[in-house]
């Protein structure tokens, strides 16, 4: 896929309600994982279902994802990019230095 493919692919209703629906069955069960970079963004979801939509362009940008992709696709997928986008999460050094 181009990026703009996948940009669409991110604006997609259906797209994103599958990844919220995934992301919120998986932060129930990372709540309580011993992993920080687990356990972080389970509590963001948890708190705000809205938090999922961080996961539309980090699920999008994997291979052979597309709109036609199967739940278990997209499952494996967003189980790929969790630690990673959970790790940026709880890093101790500010993404943004101050001014």
């Amino acid at each position: 896929m181009t990026y703009l493919d996948t940009f669409d692919l991110t604006q997609n209703r259906e797209y994103q309600a599958r990844i919220t629906a995934a992301a919120s069955e998986q932060a129930l069960i990372f709540v309580d994982d011993a992993r920080p970079e687990f356990v972080a963004p389970a509590h963001a979801i948890i708190l705000s279902a809205g938090a999922a939509s961080a996961f539309f362009s980090l699920v999008a940008a994997q291979p052979a994802i597309t709109a036609e992709s199967t739940d278990g696709d997209l499952l494996a997928a967003l189980q790929a990019v969790w630690p990673k986008y959970g790790a940026a999460l709880v890093e101790d050094e500010p993404l943004v230095e101050d001014a």
